[in-house]
């Protein structure tokens, strides 16, 4: 018991050495270990939960579950040799009930159920799944060995169905010998129709080794790729050189097809030659080759490639077929216009590890850029040195060097800092990428620094990211920020604007997830400003939902944008009040209603966007013109700098006040913004109606405005008391010409479109002016009552607003025996004072009204 003791010790001990680590040792009809893990270095290739060892002759040992996790310890395997058999073992009893394989190439295998079991040096392994079985037999005494299974290749392939068989023996005993065979039955892809048989035969003795391979169909591989092997495929060879070759080999695909074939003469000599074809829509070229002596010579050839790629060797190149080696690798590769010419080139390998030497050179265009690009030094498996990689881009104006030295990437940890410096549409840029290798993964800060050349003074933008890699995907860190600063436009001054990520934001090739927060501190005019702006967007792969408020004005819009299609394209809505705030020191203040609009933008070579715009019961002052009840929707249209508006459906106003109040206003409306067009105007005005096919604003020559039924009662009563009273309807039509700043009216003409009526009250200021002329009486006396059946104006207005007209009234007094009456009136006055104290009366007599009634 002492001895055995001893020796459990010691093995524990040296098991632990090695790197065993166990959990929750106990005992249940046997040692049991709840965990357990084989851990070496800092990667445990081996772990598993519920190990029992039940006996010790033979050594029983059942385990629930096993995991087999592919490392990379980095240590040197190349002298790795193969046993001449398999070791001494006591004899044991192994079960797994679920081993669970590390993905290989893509493909994740079942979990299996395994039993091992060696008794007498006799090995036997049963490896099993639901549709799959293999098993295998060694004897070390003799060194026979074999090997049998079969399954079905879905289990395995989820794509693909069809089954598998595996059969092979031969002799481990020193050197290594047998032979293998393997066979696909009605393989192939679920999605496509064909189906194929594949026979495989391999015989090999320690090095040495012959295979044969042929295929009854054509084999689809992944729904695009199809592989046939038209004439069966056999070779032979020693390690990984090749001594013998004959068959045919084609790869068909969309890009095109590649045809490989080879052959042998003598089937003593270690040499052969062949050829590959490629031809199709995206390829092109042929590379004739061949082999000797465990030399490789592929003939000079020029090749086109799918993706607009190509390669070129002007000169034959001889690649050992070795495990040790070095050539010569003079290339040119070609993408789209670029160029990248590699000379001198060498590499050389020795096992795993190989090594290239020789220098870069980039030449071409590539999106509108001229690049040039070079770099000499040594790429390794360890590593890059050498001198910096240099890159210079340029474009016009545009200027970009490129810069990232090699000083830190020579060995693990690996590190370094790209920058870049020049002018970028019109910016100029200073900006560096700097990352490090650590212990969770690759990270590290995106830095970059420009100025907005729109602005006077300020405006400069700064870019900070912090970043790490998690998982394939770049993870940029909580408080990424690009800001710009506070700067001057002209004679506006622009607050600051930031954009700050909330939380880590992942970008990976699904688009990027998480949340920005975005702030503008808005901007401040000679006579206006807009608030701070605030909001957030939310990240969602390839689409963005924005969401930004304008406290001070109560006001929202929301955006949302996507990067899913042919073109980035998006939506928006915008929903606000109009109150008076948003036209402070403006010419126009609102005052009252709201202002909705949606719509949507594409960014196509350029930026363009379309909506509507509507207005509900708005209210705006322009200084001495109000306006009142506004209802309508514009539609809008912008590209490339290019606005358009136009009505959709006819825009109305209950009234328009310019002194002399205009109701019931319905217009159409077009504009780009420079030009104004006003259609199908009508209107109600002092009783009558306004009317005109079109107005332009601002308009080279006048254009006819209509005005008919306009009630003279309701003019005189402009005036406040009225001078005469009036009675009757007139009518005609208005040349207008509206300016930019300013308003004409050129033969303006109003005749009468019924009897009128005069009469002169006899106020004081009448009396006074009879009594001070005995002519003016007399025409006063004339006049104090008229009935009027023929009534001629013409008027004109100046820029300046002055009006000239010319009065003919026509006419008899009743009240002197119907006494005829001609009566010729010039009058001149400037109308837009006259309007503007109007307005300002009307106001003045609505504020008294409201203190009255208060």
């Amino acid at each position: 018991m002492l001895l055995l003791l001893v020796v459990a010790l010691v093995a524990a001990g040296w098991l632990y050495s090695q790197g065993l680590r166990v959990g929750k040792p106990g005992w249940d009809d046997g040692l049991t270990l709840a965990h357990w893990r084989w851990q070496p270095d800092d990667c445990a290739p081996l772990a598993g939960d519920d190990l029992v060892l039940r006996d010790l002759f033979p050594v029983t040992v059942h385990t629930r579950t096993v995991t087999v996790t592919a490392c990379d310890s980095g240590a040197d395997d190349d002298g790795v040799v193969m046993p001449e058999s398999l070791p001494w073992t006591p004899p044991f009893v192994l079960s797994i009930d679920t081993l669970q394989l590390p993905e290989l190439g893509g493909v994740v295998p079942p979990p299996l159920q395994v039993k091992a079991r060696q008794q007498q040096q006799h090995w036997s392994l049963q490896v099993e799944s639901p549709q799959s079985l293999l098993q295998a037999e060694y004897a070390r005494d003799d060194g026979l060995w074999s090997l049998q299974g079969n399954g079905s290749l879905k289990e395995w392939l989820t794509d693909w169905q069809g089954t598998w068989q595996l059969a092979g023996e031969g002799v481990w005993q020193g050197q290594a010998a047998g032979s293998l065979n393997a066979t696909l039955q009605d393989a192939g892809l679920y999605s496509q129709p064909q189906k194929a048989d594949l026979a495989m035969t391999a015989r090999f003795t320690g090095e040495e080794w012959q295979a044969d391979m042929s295929l009854t169909e054509p084999l689809a591989l992944d729904g695009q790729w199809q592989l046939a092997i038209p004439e069966p495929l056999s070779l032979q060879g020693q390690g990984i050189a090749l001594s013998q070759a004959h068959g045919q080999v084609q790869l068909q695909g969309p890009p095109g097809q590649v045809h490989v074939s080879a052959g042998s003469d003598d089937s003593t000599v270690e040499q052969g030659a062949g050829r590959v074809v490629l031809e199709g829509p995206d390829l092109d070229g042929q590379v004739d080759f061949q082999w000797r002596d465990r030399m490789l010579t592929l003939a000079p050839a020029t090749l086109a490639l799918p993706e607009q790629l190509s390669a070129q060797w002007k000169a034959p190149l001889q690649v050992p077929m070795t495990l040790d080696g070095a050539t010569d690798l003079p290339l040119l590769i070609g993408y789209e216009d670029l160029r990248l010419k590699a000379s001198p080139s060498r590499i050389q390998w020795q096992g795993k590890h190989w090594q290239w030497q020789g220098a870069l050179a980039l030449q071409g265009r590539w999106q509108g850029y001229q690049l040039d690009g070079h770099w000499q030094g040594q790429a390794a498996s360890d590593g890059l040195q050498g001198k910096p990689i240099t890159l210079n881009a340029r474009n016009g104006d545009d200027r970009l060097a490129f810069r990232l030295p090699l000083e830190s990437l020579h060995r693990a940890p690996y590190g370094g800092k790209a920058t870049v410096k020049g002018q970028y549409a019109g910016y100029p840029l200073d900006g560096s990428l700097s990352f490090r290798q650590a212990e969770s993964g690759w990270q590290g800060t995106l830095s970059a620094t420009s100025s907005i050349p729109d602005y006077d003074r300020g405006g400069d933008v700064s870019l900070q990211v912090p970043w790490r890699l998690q998982d394939s995907a770049v993870v940029l860190t909580d408080g990424s920020q690009l800001s710009v600063s506070e700067g001057l436009i002209d004679q506006v001054l622009l607050r600051p604007i930031t954009v700050s990520a909330r939380g880590p934001v992942t970008v990976n090739s699904a688009g990027a997830h998480g949340q920005v927060k975005v702030r503008s501190g808005g901007l401040l005019a000679a006579r206006w400003r807009l608030p701070v702006v605030a909001g957030s967007a939310r990240l969602t792969g390839k689409t963005a939902t924005a969401r930004l408020t304008i406290a001070d004005w109560q006001s929202e819009l929301t955006a949302q944008a996507s990067l899913a299609g042919e073109v980035p394209r998006g939506s928006f809505h915008i929903d606000s009040p109009l109150i008076p705030a948003m036209g402070q020191g403006l010419a126009m203040t609102p005052l009252a209603g709201s202002l909705t609009g949606k719509g949507s933008w594409q960014w196509r070579d350029t930026l363009s966007a379309e909506g509507t715009i509507r207005l509900a019961d708005a209210e705006a002052d322009w200084g001495s013109v109000t306006a009142r009840g506004i209802q309508g929707a514009l539609e809008g249209h912008y590209r490339d700098g290019a606005v358009s508006l136009k009505s959709v459906g006819p825009v109305t106003a209950d009234t328009l006040d310019i002194g002399t109040p205009i109701t019931d206003l319905s217009l159409q409306m077009e504009s780009d913004l420079r030009q104004w067009q006003f259609t199908d105007i009508r209107a109600a005005l002092l009783g009558g109606f306004l009317r005109s096919p079109a107005l332009d604003w601002p308009s080279p020559r006048p254009q006819p405005v209509v005005i008919t039924r306009i009630d003279l009662e309701q003019v005189a009563a402009l005036q406040n008391p009225p001078a005469v009273f009036l009675d009757g309807r007139v009518g005609g039509y208005v040349p207008l010409q509206l300016g930019m700043d300013f308003l004409v009216v050129e033969g303006a003409r109003l005749a009468n479109e019924e009897t009128l009526s005069l009469r002169i009250p006899p106020s004081s200021s009448v009396q006074s002016m009879a009594s001070a002329n005995q002519a003016v009486k007399l025409a006063l006396e004339s006049l104090s009552v008229l009935t009027i059946p023929d009534f001629q104006a013409r008027m004109n207005m100046d820029r300046e607003g002055w009006l000239e007209a010319a009065v003919i009234i026509k006419g008899v007094n009743p009240q002197r025996n119907n006494l005829p009456v001609v009566f010729n009136y010039t009058h001149r006055e400037n109308m837009l004072v006259l309007m503007r104290s109007l307005r300002i009366g009307d106001d003045i007599t609505e504020k008294l009204r409201t203190e009255r009634a208060q």
